[in-house]
């Protein structure tokens, strides 16, 4: 059974040479023979990060038009949950609080961001985007230490995953000043669109990276296995640990990602409780059946102690690895099939 090991980012760099190379769907496409099949790859810039695509079919015009199809389908969502765009579904919510005919892609990302957020007891709330926006807006590095915390306090106070409802007609923000942000949980279900359509494409191997959100398939006869590499999160260049991996969905989320202070204890990840960035761990992976789950619960886990993950995540439910800050010690879920660890 082969494997193949790429690491979070890696099929940005994942070589397939000797193919023949076609410039179609705004991303450059490569093919080659491997096993009497052809490897398909093709690279998409799309919710700010390279989405990249590898998909095993029976021709090259076969992988082609499966991925052209999985990069229709994730730009229609994502089109629809951008917060940076007015114009989409999120931006006109924020905007006027309400929103009359919701995309079905919103109302799926939303029930089962509530149901994240039940179960993690708030920990994810997708409410957090007053305070995104004001920590976005500060010049930066941040200085903790002259941060206006009365102006963190009152976006805080917003921040309630209750008050986002969901009625006949349509979608409503309780409080005036409510916004909401789906970065810890839409990308996530966009890979899933990108992978569903793939399987109804018939493509029955691929992996989907969409800048930490990896996504893989195993169906088909060599019944590869992907060993997805998890980035040290002190140093990016290297490997902290693998993970193998068939028909999964990966997501890791990390303090290095995007942060506003220099010392990184500020960075794109609040506690919705505190207003403030955790600091328990540099590091949070998720492995689980789909990248809905995987993204979301990645976010969820961040404010968390470990005692409190081992009763927030179900024993059947997505696995976990957790790297303390300093990227030196890290914890898991009893299932979750770390096959190597690189550093300590």
């Amino acid at each position: 059974m082969p494997s193949t090991l790429l690491s979070r980012r890696a099929l940005l760099r994942y070589g397939l040479a000797g193919g023949a190379l076609a410039l179609a769907g705004g991303g450059w496409m490569a093919a080659r023979r491997w096993r009497g099949r052809y490897e398909v790859r093709a690279v998409r810039t799309m919710m700010n990060s390279d989405v990249s695509i590898l998909a095993v079919a029976d021709s090259p015009d076969h992988g082609h038009r499966a991925i052209a199809a999985a990069f229709d389908r994730m730009a229609q969502a994502a089109t629809a949950l951008n917060r940076f765009d007015p114009d989409s579904a999120v931006g006109r919510l924020n905007r006027h609080g309400h929103l009359a005919e919701p995309p079905q892609d919103l109302l799926t990302v939303l029930a089962r961001a509530r149901q994240v957020s039940e179960q993690s007891g708030g920990a994810f709330d997708i409410t957090v985007q007053p305070l995104m926006a004001y920590y976005f807006s500060l010049p930066r590095p941040v200085d903790l230490n002259r941060l206006d915390r009365q102006a963190v306090a009152a976006r805080d106070r917003l921040v309630d995953y209750r008050k986002v409802r969901v009625d006949g007609g349509g979608v409503h923000l309780d409080e005036a000043g409510m916004g909401i942000t789906l970065d810890g949980i839409a990308k996530g279900y966009i890979v899933d669109l990108g992978a569903d359509q793939l399987l109804a494409h018939g493509i029955d191997e691929a992996v989907i990276d969409a800048g930490g959100d990896v996504r893989t398939l195993s169906r088909g006869p060599s019944g590869r296995t992907w060993t997805i590499g998890i980035a040290d999160p002190i140093d990016q260049s290297k490997l902290f640990a693998s993970v193998p991996m068939r028909n999964g969905a990966l997501s890791t989320s990390g303090n290095y990602e995007i942060f506003f202070s220099a010392d990184k204890r500020l960075f794109h990840i609040v506690d919705p409780h505190t207003g403030l960035s955790p600091d328990m761990y540099s590091s949070v992976t998720i492995l689980a059946e789909r990248n809905i789950d995987s993204d979301a619960f990645g976010t969820a886990l961040f404010p968390l102690p470990l005692a409190r993950i081992g009763e927030v995540m179900r024993p059947d439910g997505p696995q976990w690895l957790a790297i303390d800050w300093n990227g030196r010690r890290s914890w898991q879920s009893a299932d979750m099939p770390v096959s190597a660890k690189h550093s300590a």
